[in-house]
C-alpha cells in the first residue's frame, strides 16, 4: 500500500465488508422468502380445510365472499394486482392467496367493513413487499429479465395501486442493480479487486478515488438491501402469523366438533385475533423507512467497530435513493 496514501487500507477493508454485507443480506432475502413460502403452503392446506366448516366449496367463493363486501376501490386493488404481479411467479400468486383466503375467512365470521379493508390493504402491501424481495432474488441469482419485470411492477403497485398506504415511492429504492458480484466490484466502469493493489503515487491516487467512491455507492446499495431485508422480514412475520391464526381457528373447530364449545364462540374468537392482528400490521409496514434502515446499520457498524470515516452521512444516501432511475 503507499507510503502517501496508508488509509487505502482502511478504504480497501472497508469495501470488501460493504459488499461482504450486501452478499450477506441478499442471501438472508432469498432464505424469507423461502420460509414465507413455506407458511403460506401451510396456510393454505388450513384454508382449504376451514372453507368447508363456512360453507365454501372453493378458496375461491371464500376469496369472493371478501370481494362482495369491500368498496370496488378496494376490490380493483386486488385485481390489479393479481393481474399485474401473480401470474409473473408462483410465490407471489401464493401469497396473494393466502391474504385474500385470510380477509375472506374475516369477511365469513363477521369482521366489520372497515376493518376489512384494513386487512385487505395491508395484505396487499405484503404482498407488495413479497415481490419486491422475489424480484431481487431473481436479480441476484441471474434472471435478470424477471427480476427487474418484478421490481418494477412493485413500483407501480406502490405509486399506483396502493397510493396512499404511506408507502409511496419506497419500492423505488428496489430498482437499481446491484453491483456487488462476490468480492468484485465494477464502481464507474472499473473493475476493482479490493485485495490487489499498487503502490505508485499516482495509481495509489487513483485508488484512493476509486475507493472513496465505491464507499459511497456500496453505502447506497446497503441501505437498498437492508430496507428489502426489512420488508421481506415483514411479509415472514405475516405468512407466519396468517399459519398460526389459521392453525389457532381449526384448533378451536376440533372442540366445536367435540361438543365442547359453540361455533359462535369460535368465530367470535378468531374475529377477536384477527382483529388484533390488524393494527400490528400497520405499525409494521410504517416502522420500514430509509432513517430506520440507516439507523440500524449504523448501529451494527459501532457493534463491530468498522472503519466509516469517509462514509456518506444519511442526507446523502436518501438523496440519492431518490433520485434513483
Amino acid at each position: 500500500m503507499s507510503f502517501w496514501f496508508p488509509d487505502n487500507i482502511n478504504r480497501g477493508n472497508r469495501v470488501d465488508q460493504l459488499a461482504s454485507d450486501i452478499e450477506h443480506f441478499q442471501l438472508q432475502v432469498k432464505q424469507d422468502v423461502d420460509d414465507a413460502k413455506a407458511h403460506d403452503q401451510k396456510a393454505i392446506e388450513f384454508l382449504n380445510k376451514i372453507i368447508k366448516i363456512h360453507g365454501f366449496r372453493t378458496l375461491e367463493e371464500l376469496i369472493a365472499e371478501a370481494e362482495s363486501k369491500l368498496s370496488p376501490e378496494d376490490r380493483d386493488k386486488y385485481r390489479q394486482m393479481k393481474n399485474d404481479v401473480a401470474i409473473l411467479d408462483a410465490n407471489i400468486s401464493l401469497a396473494l392467496t393466502v391474504g385474500a383466503g385470510i380477509t375472506g375467512l374475516g369477511a365469513a365470521i363477521g369482521l366489520t367493513g372497515q376493518a376489512l379493508s384494513f386487512l385487505w390493504n395491508r395484505q396487499l402491501v405484503m404482498v407488495g413487499f413479497r415481490v419486491i424481495a422475489v424480484g431481487l432474488v431473481k436479480l441476484v441469482s441471474g434472471q435478470v429479465d424477471l427480476g427487474l419485470k418484478l421490481l418494477k411492477a412493485a413500483a407501480g403497485i406502490f405509486s399506483n395501486t396502493l397510493e396512499g398506504q404511506s408507502l409511496v415511492g419506497k419500492a423505488a429504492t428496489a430498482l437499481k442493480v446491484f453491483k456487488v458480484l462476490g468480492k468484485v466490484l465494477a464502481v464507474l466502469g472499473v473493475v476493482i479487486d479490493v485485495l490487489t493493489f499498487v503502490i505508485d503515487f499516482i495509481e495509489a491516487s487513483k485508488q484512493r478515488d476509486t475507493l472513496r467512491q465505491a464507499t459511497h455507492e456500496l453505502c447506497v446499495d446497503r441501505v437498498q438491501v437492508q430496507m428489502i431485508q426489512d420488508y421481506t422480514r415483514a411479509t415472514l412475520f405475516f405468512s407466519a402469523d396468517a399459519r398460526a391464526t389459521l392453525d389457532f381457528a381449526l384448533t378451536l373447530q376440533g372442540l366445536v366438533d367435540d361438543g365442547y364449545i359453540s361455533q359462535d364462540i369460535v368465530d367470535a374468537k378468531v374475529n377477536e385475533k384477527i382483529a388484533e392482528w390488524i393494527p400490528k400490521l400497520g405499525q409494521t409496514i410504517n416502522s420500514i423507512t430509509e432513517r430506520s434502515a440507516y439507523d440500524s446499520l449504523a448501529a451494527f457498524d459501532k457493534s463491530r467497530s468498522s472503519w466509516t470515516n469517509e462514509d456518506p452521512n444519511f442526507h446523502y444516501i436518501y438523496d440519492k435513493l431518490k433520485n434513483i432511475k
